[in-house]
């Protein structure tokens, strides 16, 4: 069993903003193995059980289509990946690969590969920026094949960030399943009233995808602050208050994020402009960001924390409705209201909180 030594991997591009110890955590789990020019390194339709990183060399990503004719889905080079997406669906490859030249991989478990994403958040970064690349690039495929593409894409990528996701909330077990409570209902409120406010499905997406990163930037703040049982003091308020911004800073680089940064950066602006960070006011807040307002405010309140017991639906409800205008969008609280009077947010909540219990039950979370 070969190991790569740590400088051999951090010449690699594809860890180059790891930090040491991530880094440390990659050697001991990956192996190095060459494969000749030709070798076919994995087959379509076959069980997936490892993670592939380019260490020298080149491989080609083809389909085999059901008239038997071939195509080439990509060609990755020094320091891309390639292997991930069967691993996070745990279905079957949904392609194959084949060595162009004489290469060099770094081959990790499935097992290993589960650890990394949760242990490692700047791995799963790496390969967000990736898939994003791949979303970008795939235009040049046929129209069904793009579709199906950018399905798979859609999938995989959604699947890395509820990685990150899923290691930032262990921090704080009183927010566990907060993220995916609110992605929930930001979808809902968004579906809602897409027709009215032409909302496509790309742009449901970046909302989904950012509602599920609007936290992102608490990575940034210590622990101490984050599960304080009691009121917090100023300064720390103003720690707090930095997760926006920080959020925006650490996915700032990541091309298919852009649209998703205002979720990220403005969903704690108020509707009068006494929010934060820009304290901008009324519909100079993207709509993204008044949606996941509402969204999270609504969880938060009806969610126990160290220092008070949650409020039933109906008051917290209340309590948004007395604020429209003031903290809340009033056509976002009207649509939400709508959505929560016709028992759907309850539903939803409901099995958000039973999908998180058996998650914690067995030990994913």
């Amino acid at each position: 069993m070969n190991r790569p030594n740590f400088d051999e991997l951090r010449s690699i591009q594809f860890f180059s903003e790891m930090s040491n110890r991530d880094l440390r955590m990659v050697a001991r789990f990956a192996n190095t193995k060459k494969h000749s020019k030709g070798e076919i390194i994995i087959r379509e339709d076959t069980v997936a059980d490892t993670f592939y990183i380019i260490q020298k060399g080149k491989v080609a990503i083809t389909k085999k289509f059901e008239d038997g004719e071939e195509m080439v889905l990509a060609v990755q080079h020094d320091g891309e990946f390639f292997g991930e997406m069967a691993l996070l669906d745990q279905g079957p490859r949904s392609a194959s690969a084949v060595a162009l030249e004489s290469t060099v991989l770094l081959e990790i478990s499935r097992n290993d590969f589960a650890v990394l994403l949760k242990k490692a958040p700047l791995l799963a970064y790496s390969m967000m920026r990736e898939l994003s690349a791949r979303l970008r690039g795939t235009g040049a495929l046929l129209i069904s094949e793009l579709q199906r593409k950018n399905r798979e894409l859609r999938h995989a990528y959604r699947e890395t960030v509820n990685a990150v996701v899923n290691t930032l909330e262990a921090r704080d077990p009183y927010t566990h399943g907060h993220t995916e409570r609110v992605t929930a209902i930001a979808k809902s409120i968004a579906s809602s009233i897409a027709l009215e406010k032409e909302l496509d499905e790309d742009d449901l997406f970046t909302i989904e995808i950012g509602a599920l990163l609007h936290d992102v930037g608490k990575i940034g703040v210590p622990d101490a602050v984050l599960r304080k049982p009691g009121p917090l003091e100023i300064r720390e308020i103003l720690q707090i208050q930095e997760h926006p911004a920080k959020g925006k800073h650490i996915l700032d680089n990541i091309g298919y994020l852009e649209q998703a940064l205002p979720c990220i950066l403005h969903h704690h602006e108020r509707f009068d402009g006494q929010g934060y960070p820009e304290q901008i006011a009324g519909e100079m807040i993207p709509l993204p960001g008044r949606i996941i307002s509402v969204a999270d405010a609504f969880d938060a309140m009806t969610s126990d924390r160290p220092y008070r017991k949650k409020m039933d639906y109906q008051s917290a409800f209340r309590e948004i409705e007395e604020n429209a205008g003031r903290q809340f969008d009033p056509e976002i609280v009207e649509a939400f209201g709508k959505l929560l009077k016709s028992g759907m947010i309850e539903q939803l909540i409901k099995a958000k909180k039973a999908r998180s219990d058996i998650d914690s039950t067995a030990g994913i979370a």
